[in-house]
């Protein structure tokens, strides 16, 4: 059986160019083997056992673990158990969070009966976190859609460069006219209090910079692992009251400092407080809906994050507003 060659999965970024070799060969034997051939890794030697026509992975050996060997002994003497492998129809950032985890450069590749299939080398592991991480800042733009080629996205034609790009920052456009109709409901407050309209522009980039903290992390963290979602929004909430108590303290005292009066100081440090809080927790509730709809969380996070922390971060300051003035 060969490893499928869909690239998004494991068997797509799999080599066959790696040594094996049987438990009983000698390490001489398997140096020679590899002077004589072109491999596209030889960190790692395969000891696979042949039955019949395939090749069932029994273990593992270093390169210089096979140099430090004498010939009075053989190779399943000295190999180690190959318990960290990887599935063919597996997504190809499964073979990142397994290298990271087990600490390995290269990783075996086998079906569910043992069978070998090749391996991810570690060309393969950088290549892939290098094109996940640029698909992801790409995704959380809005600015590409999964399963496009960043190569393919560098390169398209104006038309089709606007139709990816242009929809999210409609989005944008109409969540700023609706931030300015929240901001002229509230008219007569600001005409009250002249220094109230100083703030806002703190208030939705504190905000902004909050949720997107948060965003990253939670973004990060749902790809690389299975996290308990319940746990995971509580641990943030958490962080967004400390963060959020911090900075409605400094900022309030700012407030006060810059308008002039206790009543702005208390408006602002409690909206930088509840809206930092209320940020935090946003900005890990959107990817988790992403994911309950079966939608890459990268994708578009970004700009609708932004667009109801600005929004909500608005409507606390003027509610408190109303209610403190």
């Amino acid at each position: 059986m060969t490893p499928t060659t869909d690239e998004t999965t494991i068997g797509g970024i799999t080599s066959t160019a790696v040594p094996t070799c049987p438990p009983e060969a000698t390490p001489s034997a398997v140096r020679a083997q590899l002077r004589g051939e072109a491999w596209d890794s030889t960190a790692t030697i395969y000891v696979c056992e042949t039955v019949g026509e395939t090749q069932t992975l029994v273990g593992r050996l270093d390169s210089t673990d096979l140099l430090q060997s004498v010939d009075a002994t053989s190779v399943g003497a000295v190999m180690e158990q190959a318990s960290a492998v990887l599935r063919p129809g597996a997504n190809r950032e499964d073979a990142v969070l397994l290298a990271i985890e087990t600490d390995r450069t290269e990783l075996p590749v086998v079906e569910a009966d043992g069978q070998f299939q090749g391996a991810v080398t570690a060309q393969a592991i950088i290549d892939t976190m290098h094109q996940e991480h640029l698909a992801d800042v790409l995704r959380r733009g809005g600015v590409r859609h999964t399963g496009e080629r960043i190569s393919d996205i560098a390169s398209e034609r104006v038309r089709d460069a606007v139709r990816s790009r242009i929809p999210w920052l409609l989005f944008g456009l109409v969540a700023g006219l609706f931030l300015s109709v929240i901001s002229s409901q509230f008219e007569g407050t600001m005409r009250e209090t002249i220094a109230l309209a100083f703030f806002p522009p703190v208030i939705a980039y504190i905000a902004d910079s909050v949720g997107t903290q948060s965003e990253a992390i939670a973004i990060r963290a749902f790809a690389l692992r299975e996290v308990e979602y319940g746990a995971y929004l509580r641990r943030e909430l958490g962080v967004g009251v400390v963060v959020g108590g911090v900075l409605g303290i400094l900022g309030g005292v700012g407030a006060f400092v810059v308008g002039g009066s206790v009543s702005i100081g208390v408006v602002v440090g409690l909206s930088l407080f509840v809206s930092s809080a209320v940020a935090t927790a946003l900005a890990s509730l959107i990817p988790i809906g992403f994911i309950a709809v079966g939608i890459d969380p990268a994708l578009g996070s970004g700009p609708l994050a932004t667009a109801l922390q600005d929004g909500l971060s608005l409507v606390i300051y003027f509610l408190f507003a109303v209610v403190l003035l």
